[in-house]
Formats: C-alpha cells, sequence, structure tokens
C-alpha cells in the first residue's frame, strides 16, 4: 500500500475512473497537496489504515464497496470520524443530493466540477479540520494537566497523614493516650480518604466495562422511592450526627414506584447530599423532596451554598470536573457528580443542576414513573 510520509496535507481521492482520478491528482499536487489515489472503499479503507489524511475525497458508485458504505465505515471508526469527506459524483439529481447530504458528509460535489471551486472547497475543510484537532488536543492537555493535578493531591494529602502519623507514633518511645488517639484518627481519616478514591475509580471502571448496565438489567426492581429515601436520608442524617446541618425529606404524597437498581440510586442520594453539605456555608440546611413531574419522579436536593454559575454546571459533572479547586478545598477525585450521572442514566432517567434563586444549587434525579 502507497504510504505518505509528509508534512503537507494529504487527501484521499477515491474514485474507479482512471482519468478522473489523473485529473484529481494533477490538480492537488500542483497545489503541493500530497495524494493517495484508490479505485473503490475497500481500497480506501486499506489506504486509510496505512496513512493518515486530512480529507478524503470519495465518488459514491463504485464497485465492492461504494462510497455511502466507505462514508459510514468511516464515521464508525473513531480513529477516521474526525476526516472531512466530500462526495464527488456524477450523480447530481435532486433526491440523490439530498441523500448524499443526509448521510452527514461535510459536502457532496457534483460532476463536472470547477477545478478552482474544488480546490477551495478542500483548503476549507483542511483549515477547518486543523482547527477542530487543535482545540481538542487543547482540551485534552488541559484535561490531563487537570487529572494530574487532582490525583497528585488526592494521593498526597492522605499519605502525607498516614505516614506522618506513623512515624510520630514508632518514634516516640513514650506519649500519652489522648496524643495517641489523635494521630491514630489522623491516619484512619487519610485510610478512608484513600479508600474512598479507590472505590470512585472501581464504580467508575465498572461503568465504563458495562458492569453497571449489566447490574441494572438483572438487579432492577420495582421500588417505592419514599421509603428508599427515608432509609438513605435517616442514614446520611446519622452519619453527620453532632455537625452543625440540618438535613429535612419532604415525601411525596402518593405511591412513588420507579423500576431502578436500588444502590445505584442510593449512591446518587448520597453523593448530592454530601456535595450539598459541603458546599454550604455556616448551619447548613439541605432540603430533600420528591416530586411528581408527569412520567418522572423528580428527587431534588436543595442548599444554600455557594450556588454554581450556568459555566460551571457542566464542568461540575464532567469526570475529574471540581468546581474552583483552587479557591476551595475539596476531598475527592472529581469523579462524584460523573458517576451520578452515568449512574441517573443507566437507571433510565437523568440527573441535573441548575443555581436556586436567593443562592444555592438545586440538584434533580429525574427516573421514569413505573405503574403500580
Amino acid at each position: 500500500m502507497q504510504q505518505v510520509k509528509s508534512e503537507q496535507a494529504s487527501i484521499l481521492v477515491v474514485d474507479d475512473n482512471p482519468l478522473i482520478q489523473n485529473v484529481i491528482k494533477s490538480l492537488l499536487l500542483n497545489e503541493s497537496y500530497d495524494v493517495v489515489c484508490c479505485s473503490n472503499g475497500e481500497e480506501a479503507l486499506g489506504a486509510l489504515e496505512a496513512n493518515e489524511f486530512d480529507v478524503i475525497v470519495c465518488d459514491v458508485m463504485m464497485p465492492r464497496l461504494d462510497g455511502y458504505g466507505l462514508h459510514q465505515q468511516v464515521r464508525d471508526k473513531a480513529q477516521f470520524s474526525h476526516i472531512p469527506f466530500i462526495f464527488l459524483t456524477a450523480l447530481g439529481d435532486e433526491l440523490e443530493i439530498k441523500r448524499g447530504r443526509e448521510t452527514g458528509a461535510d459536502d457532496y460535489v457534483v460532476k463536472p466540477f470547477d477545478p478552482r471551486e474544488l480546490v477551495s472547497l478542500i483548503r476549507g475543510k483542511i483549515l477547518r479540520s486543523k482547527h477542530l484537532q487543535s482545540k481538542s488536543e487543547e482540551q485534552y492537555d488541559t484535561f490531563r494537566k487537570r487529572i494530574i493535578h487532582t490525583l497528585s493531591h488526592e494521593f498526597r494529602t492522605p499519605l502525607v497523614a498516614i505516614n506522618t502519623g506513623t512515624e510520630l507514633l514508632l518514634d516516640q518511645k513514650s506519649i500519652d493516650q489522648e496524643k495517641a488517639k489523635q494521630l491514630l484518627e489522623a491516619i484512619q481519616r487519610g485510610g478512608q480518604r484513600l479508600e474512598k478514591l479507590v472505590n470512585d475509580f472501581m464504580m467508575m471502571q465498572q461503568v465504563e466495562a458495562g458492569i453497571a448496565e449489566r447490574l441494572y438489567q438483572t438487579r432492577a426492581r420495582k421500588v417505592e422511592l419514599n421509603e428508599l429515601m427515608v432509609k438513605m436520608v435517616e442514614s446520611i442524617k446519622e452519619e453527620h450526627q453532632g455537625k452543625t446541618v440540618l438535613i429535612e425529606f419532604k415525601e411525596s404524597e402518593q405511591k412513588a414506584y420507579a423500576h431502578v437498581y436500588s444502590p445505584h440510586i442510593e449512591n446518587i442520594l448520597y453523593r448530592l447530599v454530601d456535595n450539598a453539605i459541603k458546599f454550604s456555608q455556616g448551619k447548613k440546611t439541605v432540603l430533600v423532596e420528591l416530586l411528581a413531574e408527569e412520567t418522572f419522579w423528580c428527587v431534588q436536593v436543595l442548599d444554600r451554598g455557594i450556588g454554581l454559575s450556568a459555566s460551571k454546571i457542566k464542568e461540575a459533572i464532567d469526570a475529574f470536573g471540581q468546581v474552583d479547586r483552587d479557591i476551595l478545598e475539596q476531598q475527592g477525585g472529581g469523579l462524584g457528580l460523573a458517576l451520578a450521572s452515568s449512574y441517573a442514566v443507566i437507571n433510565k432517567g437523568s440527573l441535573s443542576l441548575v443555581s436556586r434563586e436567593g443562592g444555592g444549587v438545586i440538584a434533580s434525579l429525574r427516573l421514569p414513573v413505573c405503574p403500580e
């Protein structure tokens, strides 16, 4: 298979007519582009495996694998799906043009074509593609740095507490009971923080591997949400007993049945309430309520905390997203709301965050109503 090794933009031309191939190749070589020509879709797939291309120019009617088939396979493969795809064909009737554009191709050009217009079109696609690639790489680099920063902090902080506490206990020949207790509690907190981080990573791995989906498919049952939430709220209250936090639960006036995997819903609720407590200031009051919305049950967690701007809401739900981490001390790897959102989708629902009038955030979990 012919290979391209150049810093110039590379174009893949796919057409079963040798004359058309030569015309387009000469035209593009004159513009200093690298060009590879193939006679059908199967040859083109081989070329794509062997080279990197900036644009694909493709005929529709070809033997073995036609243009539509090639376009579908290109879009289905993650490593090729970003490449601009231009149909260049003699099929110029209105219905065929409509079909070509509805496939999602980047453009549809009818033969005979104006050479200058084709070159201009290809040049524009290349510039757009390289711009998107540059932005994608920039976003990836930002995301990578955020992960490294978050995880280095989340691993280092509890390890420092564990190692320091252990060293002091080992080095001290005599230490009073109260001091020893404080050190052991610090070690325990560090261990618990690491355990939570590891558990979040394991849960995210289960989501990515489809294990969480299979658990829903095999273990989901008809659940009464009022009963589930009463137990969860009581458990959270007990955990925060003695702290300046008030958690109120407002039940639905009617039975609220949903087809869910209970551990997923409990996990979501715990994370939402925990976040509400974490980001509230002073005496914390968190309201949890269950509302009926036509075909959905809506579990809302309302707080009077720091709130979120519209631009920060997506960041909060993204994996490793932690809003204003450089300003606010936050424990965790930034997977909490991403996991909660994934569990909501697996259970055929959705998770959303909106700013609350008067300050704070409203987190809403919506689950489809299950008939009684």
